[in-house]
């Protein structure tokens, strides 16, 4: 106990590791613990009986977490009753900012009427309506809790249909929790393309708990390479599905390249006769209300749709495609249906009415909007990164603001340059590799230190300094974070955070 604050064994490694000794870091951290005591001790509560909940992150679990109180359009307050600007909003979720009251009152409705689980609902014919509506070429849905679960429906529908059992993803791709996700994400790298069982990459898990074999159902392929197109036409004859996130984290930049790859994957899938599958977690209804089938004019055969779908953040996600693939989810019980090969997609509480409420209030909403809805968005994204680029100038420090401003936008330090020696020709047009090998230890701790610095200038990111905006974001809370970032940069040059 310090100063009338508690820190975990775990805090108060991270936090030494991350001030390296610097007093004038550690006593920036000691000034975000102590004005948010409340938040740590409650933190420290959930220690003792919570695991894997929101402020115990895997690999990269936030610095000192604050407990959320309230939260409203763009602002988040704290249970130590400070608020926060928030430029995290729930992971690209809140597209219409915190608690829109055209959501909440159409819930509030709802509330105290309408059944629980396990009902069929009105809701749900009309968000699948809705839906189709929206994305072009889309014709079934199918409702779950997460993205990451409605992945995993897609491939099982895609194996189904094509009576096949590999899936070809790309190194470097997050697809959630489930096995899909977890092979040659991000966070491993193993061997090089080539040097794998099926002339790819070396399929790798990233986590425990996944069998050594949890990898072989999977063909792991070098984004942006000529040797994706090769591989999937080497093995056209096993492969049930591509998946694919049409715009992955390290493609940001390029929304043009990954429009012409994803194009070009979209014309070979569909000449061999392979599924496409698009992970548009993301990308749909934000990147364009109709996806990537509005924004790059490609239609995959499957698409699987999560965070802005779930209003007011009840969980909700979504599988939708062609009706020839999805009808393989269609039952009416009988055993034939069973014994004809048809998929199982359904769990008690998925499409529940209030999810399926909250969501078809938040879609109508975004639809209603149209193209509006983004243009202040856009503009106030456009506005901090070129702050940013006149504050790296003005003050020398090697920052800039990546990514797209829909979609994942995080500021990035390159103050310890990763070593290009022995870096392979084939690493070196890899888009994910180049992205990831920014991830170097220094450029993480600046960066890591830099949302405890605005922590205390009043603006919210969680782990690492993403900007992820929403319609509720203002001119004057672009201001406000340009002015955070301002005086963060300064006071963490002169505390010698970068040396």
């Amino acid at each position: 106990m310090t100063a009338g604050w508690t820190l975990s064994a775990d805090q108060g490694r991270s936090l030494a590791t991350l001030c390296g000794g610097n007093r004038a870091l550690l006593g920036v951290a000691a000034q975000v613990a102590t004005r948010q005591r409340r938040s740590l001790e409650w933190h420290a509560r959930s220690l003792e009986s919570v695991s894997a909940g929101r402020s115990q992150l895997p690999y990269f679990s936030p610095l000192l977490p604050i407990c959320a109180l309230s939260a409203a359009g763009s602002h988040l307050r704290c249970l130590d009753g400070h608020d926060y600007i928030d430029a995290h909003m729930g992971y690209t979720a809140g597209i219409l900012g915190h608690n829109p009251p055209q959501v909440v009152e159409g819930l509030r409705e709802a509330l105290g009427r309408r059944p629980g689980a396990g009902y069929f609902v009105q809701e749900g014919v009309e968000l699948a309506e809705l839906v189709r509506s929206l994305v072009p070429g889309l014709e079934r849905v199918a409702f779950l809790h997460s993205g990451a679960d409605a992945v995993e429906a897609a491939l099982r529908l895609a194996r189904a249909h094509t009576r096949r059992g590999l899936i070809a993803k790309f190194e470097g791709c997050y697809h959630g929790w489930h096995e899909s996700g977890l092979v040659n994400t991000a966070l491993t790298w193993a061997g090089r393309t080539g040097e794998g069982p099926l002339g790819a990459i070396v399929p790798q898990v990233a986590t425990g708990g996944l069998p050594p074999s949890a990898g072989a159902d999977y063909l792991i392929l070098p984004y942006g390479d000529e040797l994706a197109y090769e591989l999937i036409e080497r093995h056209a004859h096993e492969l049930a599905g591509v998946l694919l996130d049409p715009v992955p984290r390290f493609m940001m930049n390029d929304l043009a390249g990954a429009r012409a790859f994803t194009q070009r994957l979209r014309d070979l899938t569909l000449e061999l006769g392979i599924p496409l599958i698009c992970d548009e977690v993301v990308t749909g209804f934000r990147l364009a209300p109709g996806g990537i089938a509005e924004a790059f004019d490609v239609q995959p055969d499957l698409s699987v749709f999560g965070k802005i779908t779930a209003g007011l953040g009840l969980p909700l996600s979504m599988v939708g495609g062609r009706a020839e693939i999805m009808n393989r989810a269609s039952t009416a019980g009988l055993l034939g249906d069973y014994l004809g090969g048809k998929v199982w997609i359904s769990t008690t509480h998925a499409a529940n009415s209030l999810a399926l409420s909250a969501s078809l209030l938040q879609l109508r909403s975004l639809k209603a909007a149209g193209p509006e809805l983004f243009a202040p968005l856009d503009a106030h994204h456009a506005h901090v990164g070129a702050q940013v680029q006149r504050l790296s100038a003005e003050l020398g420090i090697p920052i800039r603001l990546d990514g797209h401003p829909r979609l994942y936008s995080m500021l990035g330090f390159q103050t310890d340059p990763p070593d290009p020696a022995g870096v392979s020709p084939t690493d070196a047009r890899n888009p994910a590799r180049a992205y990831y090998r920014s991830f170097t230890p220094g450029n993480v701790r600046a960066a890591r230190l830099l949302t405890l610095y605005l922590r205390l200038q009043g603006v919210y990111m969680e782990t690492l300094p993403t900007l992820d905006l929403s319609a509720a974001h203002t001119a004057d809370d672009a201001a406000r974070i340009v002015a955070g970032l301002e005086t963060s940069l300064r006071a963490m040059q002169g505390h010698g955070a970068f040396s």
